[in-house]
């Protein structure tokens, strides 16, 4: 009887950790990587990184389940005709602009898979936090490989704790700059943080979609400058993938 008590506790501890408990939701994931890369990493880095590996099994896992990958022009009409009702549509973001992630669009170009990866501009062709950053030249490659661009401003300040002359000038420089490789029209928040003001310079620069770090999936109720990512760790096996496209988030 102990045995039988004991493992029905570890089955509904192990439910509840792994979010089992949430029904599954159809809608739009959209799945936030930063760093792909083999090599051991800092720190401040080393719980967003993985490996090649490991990211080319992630695709293929998504390709077993039967996604395919979304461009952010059609996010609007995927989800207000509801077609994620019966297609399986997932769009893989990478934020920061490491010059790691050229290996990732490799890797989703070998599977027929896109990517849209946001740039902080002030950072092209440098190091950020000792990681070396995408150059002129890296950026020209992801667009010829098929991956969209989008903007993760320019200095990658938390854009909320700014003057709004200075948000102004932080996202315009970074559209600025991009504009120059082609129309960018996709912004990601800086750690994810955002207010109104952001959003209205967003607005008036031209940029349609904006993203966060939201944890969720995305259904036909959706704000277009608060469009909701699921961040993937370095700790994220199968099952936390497969928890997050079908529930937006794998643990508590």
């Amino acid at each position: 009887m102990f045995l039988i008590i004991l493992l029905c506790f570890v089955i509904i501890i192990f439910l509840l950790r792994f979010n089992f408990f949430r029904l599954p939701k159809k809608g739009l994931v959209i799945l936030l990587y930063h760093s792909i890369d083999d090599t051991k990493q800092n720190a401040n880095h080393g719980k967003f990184t993985i490996s090649k590996e490991t990211f080319e099994n992630h695709i293929k896992f998504l390709k077993r389940l039967g996604y395919s990958t979304i461009k952010a022009s059609d996010i609007f009409s995927f989800l207000n005709n509801k077609f994620y009702l019966h297609e399986k549509r997932v769009l893989i973001t990478f934020d920061d602009g490491y010059k790691n992630n050229l290996v990732a669009a490799q890797i989703l170009k070998k599977y027929g898979f896109s990517g849209l990866f946001f740039i902080s501009t002030a950072y092209i062709g440098k190091t950020f936090d000792n990681m070396p950053m995408l150059d002129e030249n890296d950026i020209k490659s992801l667009i010829e490989l098929g991956m969209e661009i989008g903007s993760h401003s320019h200095f990658h300040l938390k854009l909320s704790e700014l003057s709004k002359n200075e948000i102004l000038e932080n996202v315009n420089r970074s559209k600025e700059i991009l504009s120059q490789f082609t129309n960018v029209e996709d912004f990601a928040y800086p750690f994810g943080n955002y207010n109104q003001d952001v959003i209205e310079v967003l607005k008036k620069s031209g940029f349609k979609r904006a993203y966060i770090i939201g944890q969720s999936i995305n259904i036909i109720k959706y704000n277009p400058y608060v469009l909701k990512r699921s961040i993937i760790r370095s700790s994220t096996n199968y099952l936390d993938l497969y928890l997050i496209l079908t529930r937006g988030r794998s643990r508590i």
